[in-house]
């Protein structure tokens, strides 16, 4: 697998020029334990199997990713493997065969590696089988099962997955990327200037090492993914929180979100149907599921739904957002924009997270690819936020 490369520019000229190895993550940036410092930005780069994940970006060998910082400008690249390394190597990070080597010496290499594996944020990354991880799984189960009781109830009753589960399925739509170059609008990047920084997950890994039922920390873990656009990495640990504690429907309302940035509408929409078996006027699940359904062209099962959505919440710009998104998918221009106008503009009524999330709609999602192209849409956007609103791509 490839290294990282670094290069920060001031003013033109370069002033630091390095290329790092990425175990399971670095950090560079602003943070006190950054391994590469510049000013204006705090970055985390995660290695999931052959990609490096970094500011919603998966870098395969040889992708680069530039950053504009006011003065200082960074390029971070994913560079091509140089000679061929040994098959022993190959396998395995340098940092995790010194470990190996330590807690076989002390005879508790099993205790180690089941930690090791439980704290892989993919689950997947180092293409380990999916037999090991079940077998792990039912060496635990006694364990885990003991743990559930005592902090839910209901535990007993989640849902039998593992960390391979991620990709057990093929997507039903497209995963939502950005698509900057052919709308010509910077939507993206106006959209990650309100993602908050990254300030927690490192902390948060930590405490995974030291104990992988740590629930609030495969919270912390999943949201700064998200946040990330590692939907993957978020989709993982989500997960895991689902099976572990399946009256969560926090959780597993920001499943649902996450399966739908990946495209999974066959989970997305399982997880809302079970959401509303349980509240049948929960008004997120309502409008994901008739969002989801549309997406899948069941547009005689979405319909009734936003009229029962309408009728629970008519004045949420949630709901104006669902509106806007089918609308989008048929095709109906002019509804779609009054639906997104009416949104944008009763967004003050949104927690922080859900402004995040209109904007990574906005940004991000499939169904507005053509809208994003459109000066109309951008024209709303100007009109409810001024010089704030997205710009077009220089």
């Amino acid at each position: 697998m490839g290294d990282l490369s670094v290069s920060v520019r001031l003013y033109g000229e370069v002033v630091e020029d390095q290329v790092l190895r990425v175990g399971r993550m670095a950090r560079i940036g602003e943070a006190d334990d950054a391994v590469v410092s510049f000013p204006g930005a705090d970055l985390v780069i995660v290695r999931a199997g052959d990609r490096l994940l970094v500011r919603g970006r998966a870098l395969e060998e040889g992708d680069a990713l530039e950053l504009s910082l006011g003065a200082v400008d960074v390029t971070v690249e994913h560079t091509l493997r140089g000679t061929t390394p040994s098959e022993f190597f190959g396998a395995f990070d340098a940092r995790f065969l010194a470990v190996v080597a330590l807690v076989t010496a002390i005879g508790t290499w099993m205790d180690a590696a089941d930690g090791w594996l439980d704290n892989n944020p993919l689950g997947l990354s180092m293409g380990q089988d999916h037999a090991v991880l079940d077998q792990r799984a039912a060496a635990r189960g006694q364990e885990e099962a003991s743990v559930q009781r005592t902090t839910l109830g209901s535990a007993a009753s989640a849902p039998q997955t593992s960390p391979a589960d991620v990709d057990d399925d093929a997507a039903q739509g497209p995963r939502h990327l950005p698509d900057d170059a052919r709308s010509g609008t910077a939507w993206n990047a106006w959209y990650r200037r309100a993602v908050p920084s990254d300030d927690q997950s490192a902390d948060a890994y930590g405490r995974l090492r030291s104990d992988s039922l740590d629930a609030g920390a495969h919270r912390l873990v999943a949201q700064a993914a998200y946040d990330n656009d590692e939907f993957d990495v978020a989709v993982w640990h989500y997960r895991w929180l689902v099976k572990h504690y399946p009256d969560d429907r926090d959780a597993q309302l920001r499943l649902a979100r996450a399966e739908r940035r990946r495209g999974r509408l066959s989970k997305e929409i399982a997880l809302y149907r079970g959401i509303l078996a349980e509240d049948p006027e929960q008004p997120e699940a309502l409008g994901g599921l008739a969002v989801a359904l549309a997406r899948t062209g069941r547009l005689d099962e979405a319909s009734p739904l936003v009229d029962e959505l309408q009728a629970i919440a008519p004045m949420a710009p949630f709901t104006d957002m669902t509106v806007g998104l089918i609308s989008a998918m048929q095709g109906h221009d002019r509804q779609a924009l009054d639906a997104l106008d009416r949104a944008v503009g009763a967004r003050a009524q949104l927690t922080r997270e859900m402004q995040i999330e209109l904007r990574r709609d906005l940004a991000i999602d499939p169904a507005f690819a053509d809208l994003r192209k459109d000066k109309r849409m951008r024209a709303i956007l100007h009109r409810h936020m001024g010089a704030a609103a997205p710009t077009p791509v220089r």
